[in-house]
């Protein structure tokens, strides 16, 4: 009878709910967490060939192999005597910080100096020999960057120097909108990539929704 078959059409079963609920849940922690995590990536290779013009191209320009690593912030980092250095940072801004401003600021050992970019714009370059002393009031000396009206998205800070000899201690911090500076590190990127709360709990209504109705229709 057509009923019969209206019954076995709405039937869910006890282990289809339960995958409904695992379902949920993923999705909820897949939405609370950075559409993308944060990555630090630090490489070094030896000059072969001095270019130091732009330093983009320069880096790009050398032959000898790269010594790369992913550390979890920037600080306290040595690069080495007679090295090209870049250092990318790729992020991901979320709805929550949307429109607001970001500073950059880089104390590094460059004695042929240094370049900074951001999403591939240079936004701060200088030629001459810059040692910041792990003084941060040495501003002369440091490469530094301001970025306004952020976008939601995917995000990139790419440094490149390069060094020659006595090399030094090097270390980076951001500051939102102006407020209180923070380490450059995962941690603190990551934080830039939470969506609105207000988001996450529509987000978190609607599937509880979903599953209450599947669960009513179940019943019935």
């Amino acid at each position: 009878p057509l009923s019969g078959r209206s019954s076995r059409n709405n039937y869910m079963s006890p282990n289809s709910l339960r995958i409904s609920d695992a379902a949920v849940g993923a999705a909820l922690l897949v939405a609370s967490a950075a559409a993308n995590a944060a990555l630090i990536t630090y490489d070094v290779r030896s000059i072969a060939s001095p270019s130091f013009a732009d330093y983009q191209s320069g880096w790009a320009a050398q032959g000898s192999p790269i010594n790369s690593s992913t550390p979890a912030g920037f600080d306290s980092l040595a690069g080495g005597n007679n090295s090209y250095n870049h250092l990318q940072v790729a992020f991901d801004i979320g709805n929550a910080y949307a429109g607001q401003s970001l500073l950059f600021q880089l104390g590094l050992d460059a004695g042929y100096g240094g370049a900074l970019y951001f999403d591939g714009v240079l936004i701060d370059t200088k030629n001459d020999d810059l040692w910041w002393g792990s003084n941060w009031g040495n501003t002369a000396e440091l490469l530094t960057g301001n970025v306004a009206n952020l976008t939601v998205g995917a995000h990139t800070l790419d440094a490149y120097w390069a060094e020659g000899c006595c090399n030094g201690t090097q270390a980076g911090r951001i500051s939102v909108n102006g407020g209180a500076w923070q380490a450059l590190s995962l941690t603190n990127f990551d934080r830039l990539a939470v969506p609105e709360p207000g988001s996450l709990a529509l987000f978190g209504l609607a599937l509880a929704g979903v599953v209450g109705a599947r669960r009513k229709k179940s019943a019935a």
